[in-house]
């Protein structure tokens, strides 16, 4: 695998929130892991409230930041929310269409 091929999930829930942590890329090549590990759970558990933290990624292209559309869509459909944890945005995409947050605690202290 090189290094456009690598994507590590991490994921964690606590108080009825979903945590996952992205390292690496979130890309064409990379779609069909998150698929898998994010996206399937999300639609087969129907949670309603994720955190994306998107600091450790180096990348997203246009598919990588078309399916984190695609789960805040899935996410508001479950009359839930998505947060993107993102100091700063490095990426060349627009992620107003969810909730910026400093960091994952600041997640903890909003009412969901």
């Amino acid at each position: 695998m090189n290094g456009d091929d690598m994507l590590e999930i991490d994921m964690c829930s606590k108080n009825g929130i979903l945590f996952v942590r992205l390292f690496g890329y979130l890309t064409k090549n990379t779609k069909k892991k998150f698929n898998n590990d994010v996206l399937k759970p999300l639609v087969k558990i129907g949670i309603k409230n994720v955190v994306f933290n998107l600091d450790n990624l180096s990348s997203i292209d246009d598919s990588g930041y078309k399916i984190l559309v695609k789960c805040y869509r899935l996410c508001i459909k479950n009359e839930g929310m998505v947060l993107i944890c993102l100091n700063k945005n490095k990426f060349n995409h627009d992620f107003s269409f969810a909730k910026i947050i400093k960091d994952e605690l600041a997640a903890l202290n909003i009412n969901i």
